[in-house]
């Protein structure tokens, strides 16, 4: 019980310093505290609960990420919404607008021009979109090159849609201009592959990952064929944004053999981007829901825990956050504590830290004075007490001088017990009462 009554002790003390360190430095406190909460203003420490996502496409292989995303955010307090586009052009054109209201985005690799891809940034590629074309059946050995398919009817996807980018630029490497060649029709991907099934376009082009419905549909299609590209290597070393990837025979379909062998497809990534101004928090989390979904799901072409996210579309600049998870993994209070608290922990650590060296040496510096003052109080009256004895001493004082010293020396030990006692003073103290009381006893 009286260890307990000590630390008592201890915190009221502490608390009646802080309090005369308040009272004698007020200025002080008043400008610590409109440091701190201008750095609260300009950290930001507290983290949004809402992030709205922009996918190109209702039913779109983008949608069903972010459908898988949804669950994990929402176990954790955050909602995700989903905001539909046209194309992943007009998503980044969102994510760059202030007041949109979109703060994430599933962006095409490859589709951006620089001053817009410089406009975001990026959490890294979450999966790999190949560059699916499918040809009717029987057109096989007519077909090697992209200079053959410019030969007939192409469908590229709606005009400046990702795969519409993305064929103009390779048909580009091959000097030919999509845009000048009625070979190719550019419409609605739906539109595209009706024409396709109907008989009236001989190619279709879709750069989509393999679970969009269209592509999905294509697969499955017995009159398709995918094109299988001679020299694909080389378009990965012209176009940084392609990869070469291969679809491994009879993985759509084991029971019928699709395909029915190995198939190297080019292929871009599907990028996850946010806003610049979006909280490293929130950021960090979208990351975390975006490995969940990975680990979870077994429709992504090529993709498994180990692959995604990964930073490899460096045409859009990685962000501060993104570059964190990469490095150094999950922060640590983000695995045990709630995701508001972590994120406000882990934007102020440094700046609590940066308050309280201000802070404690001032409190030290405070408790010392204390201690010094005390001691002045003390020696201050014992000189006093000296000058008491002395006169105590004289056997020819006077009767009413010898009471009056007794009623001083009654204040004083009144005063004495009840001042505040610095810590560390308690010995000096208690000297200073029991001479008081000596003192006392004397002049009876």
């Amino acid at each position: 019980m009286a260890e307990k009554n000590y630390f008592l002790l201890v915190a009221r003390d502490e608390l009646g310093a802080l309090r005369e360190l308040f009272s004698k430095n007020k200025l002080i406190f008043l400008l610590v505290l409109s440091v701190f909460i201008g750095g609260l203003y300009f950290i930001d420490p507290i983290p949004g609960k809402k992030i709205l996502i922009a996918t190109s496409g209702v039913d779109s292989a983008y949608a069903l990420i972010a459908k898988d995303q949804q669950a994990y955010l929402s176990n954790q307090g955050i909602g995700l919404s989903i905001k539909e586009t046209i194309s992943s052009i007009q998503s980044a054109q969102l994510l760059a607008i202030a007041d949109s209201g979109v703060n994430a985005a599933f962006i095409q690799g490859g589709v951006l021009d620089k001053a817009l891809a410089q406009s975001i940034q990026s959490l890294g590629s979450v999966a790999y979109e190949p560059v699916w074309i499918f040809h009717q059946k029987g057109l096989e050995k007519r077909l090697d090159r992209f200079k053959d398919l410019a030969k007939l009817r192409v469908g590229t996807g709606p005009k400046e849609s990702g795969t519409w980018v993305i064929a103009r630029q390779l048909f580009a490497l091959n000097n030919i201009d999509i845009d000048r060649s009625e070979n190719f029709k550019a419409d609605s991907y739906d539109n595209n592959l009706v024409d396709f099934l109907n008989g009236k376009l001989d190619v279709l082009i879709n750069v989509n990952p393999q679970i969009d419905p269209v592509v999905n549909r294509l697969l499955h299609e017995p009159t398709a064929v995918i094109f299988e590209l001679t020299h694909a290597l080389a378009y990965d070393k012209n176009l940084p944004f392609v990869n070469v990837v291969t679809l491994p025979a009879s993985s759509i379909d084991i029971a019928n053999q699709i395909p029915p062998k190995d198939i190297s497809l080019l292929a871009t990534t599907t990028t996850l981007a946010v806003r610049k101004d979006m909280h490293d928090s929130l950021q960090m989390m979208l990351l975390m829901a975006t490995k969940d979904a990975q680990r979870l799901t077994k429709n992504q072409f090529s993709s498994n825990e180990d692959k995604f996210p990964a930073y490899l579309d460096t045409t859009i600049p990685i962000s501060k956050a993104a570059t964190q998870y990469y490095d150094y993994g999950i922060p640590q209070t983000m695995r045990y504590l709630p995701f508001w608290l972590a994120g406000f922990i882990d934007r102020m650590w440094i700046f609590i830290l940066s308050l309280f060296a201000i802070l404690y040496p001032l409190s030290y510096l405070n408790m010392n004075l204390r201690a010094i003052r005390f001691k002045l109080s003390a020696e201050k009256i014992q000189r006093q007490l000296l000058e008491y004895e002395k006169c105590l001493g004289d056997k020819t004082l006077a009767k009413e001088a010898v009471a009056s010293i007794a009623k001083s020396l009654d204040g004083l030990l009144i005063s004495t017990r009840n001042q505040r006692v610095p810590m560390g003073c308690e010995t000096a103290h208690f000297e200073l009462i029991s001479v008081l009381e000596d003192l006392r006893a004397k002049a009876g």
